[in-house]
């Protein structure tokens, strides 16, 4: 009897878009800075949001940190933007996987459209030089040639004269462009352009055991390890690697396993893996889909039915106890083995 079962629904929709994402103009309109919680974002000059810049999950939820509502008018603000022309970048998340699905593809214009002085207009707690001190963003933001002093917040209510907004390339749980995957790969050619990449057949298994906070864990993930290990499975931890050795790793290896994490959303910058993953759920949140869609993934999902979640722990949103994890991990290695179909069939 099988331990895995394939996961066949998606949390979420994942429509690829041929088609780039759109790009308008915000004339006499303001800006309300982050404010956990309450009305934040960019608006119309008579108070209404512009939606094209707000990031939604699933195409209408917004984040749970954010309010569109003001009772505020351009015209009762009394400080005004210096110079004329922004572009708009969005919310700055400090989160990896976040980062990469809700941050990143609002950049996928950028070179096409900014001159090198037009500054980024962006939300989010802290200032440019705070996000810059985060390694995988100063990291993912050279490989496009942006800089602290490219970004500009306000913290006040204030009035801007034009703002040009790129609508996202990935909303969240839902679609996404070709053109993030294309942004995505040339970043990822950018990494690989510096060192030489050695391809291994060895496959790679990414372990949460390190991680001293995350939305989700297996309490006894170690015992998936050890099993895998003796197998001659390389255990990688993936906080402990940069955001550039990241992609060189998962660009030299073709084969690789994990729980259902943010690593798996770097594959968006390598070319296509032969990726098992072990989900903790029965539904695929479909940014996973979306993501091995952009980049041509080989991706197969597969949830243990016996699963069982503990009690709420300081630090994790969720945690999971596995029964038969040494005997799962057999499985999953064979599924991997097999090329990704259960059972070898």
């Amino acid at each position: 009897m099988n331990l895995l079962s394939p996961c066949t629904s998606l949390w979420g929709t994942a429509e690829i878009r041929a088609a780039d994402p759109d790009i308008s103009v915000v004339r006499e309109g303001f800006y309300l800075p982050y404010a956990h919680g309450r009305g934040w974002g960019l608006f119309e000059g008579d108070g209404s949001p512009v939606a094209a810049a707000a990031d939604f999950r699933e195409g209408t939820h917004l984040p749970p940190d954010q309010s569109l509502h003001t009772d505020l008018t351009a015209d009762r603000i009394a400080r005004s933007a210096p110079g004329g022309a922004y572009i708009y970048g969005g919310r700055i998340n400090p989160h990896f996987g976040h980062f990469l699905i809700n941050t990143l593809p609002r950049f996928w214009a950028m070179a096409r459209i900014r001159s090198p002085r037009t500054p980024i207009l962006c939300h989010g707690p802290g200032t440019p030089e705070g996000w810059f001190g985060v390694p995988f963003i100063a990291a993912a933001f050279a490989l496009i040639g942006l800089a602290p002093r490219d970004f500009v917040t306000f913290d006040e209510p204030t009035r801007v004269r034009s703002v040009v907004v790129p609508s996202t390339s990935l909303e969240e749980q839902c679609a996404a462009h070709r053109a993030y995957g294309d942004l995505c790969a040339k970043m990822g050619d950018r990494i690989r352009s510096t060192a030489q990449i050695e391809p291994s057949d060895r496959p790679i298994y990414y372990s949460k055991t390190r991680l001293s906070s995350a939305v989700g864990r297996i309490t006894n993930e170690d015992e998936i390890e050890a099993v895998l290990s003796r197998a001659g499975v390389e255990i990688v931890y993936p906080e402990t690697l940069s955001f550039v050795d990241q992609i060189r790793l998962m660009s030299a290896r073709q084969r690789i396993m994990g729980s259902a994490g943010s690593f798996l959303h770097a594959s968006v910058f390598c070319p296509g893996r032969r990726i098992t993953c072990l989900n903790v759920t029965e539904q695929i949140n479909s940014n996973y889909v979306l993501i091995d869609a952009l980049a041509s993934n080989a991706s197969t999902y597969h949830h243990p039915a016996a699963l069982e979640v503990l009690q709420k722990q300081e630090n994790f949103l969720t945690l999971r106890y596995l029964p038969q994890a040494a005997a799962v991990a057999e499985e999953l290695l064979a599924i991997m083995n097999s090329g990704g179909t259960a059972g070898g069939a």
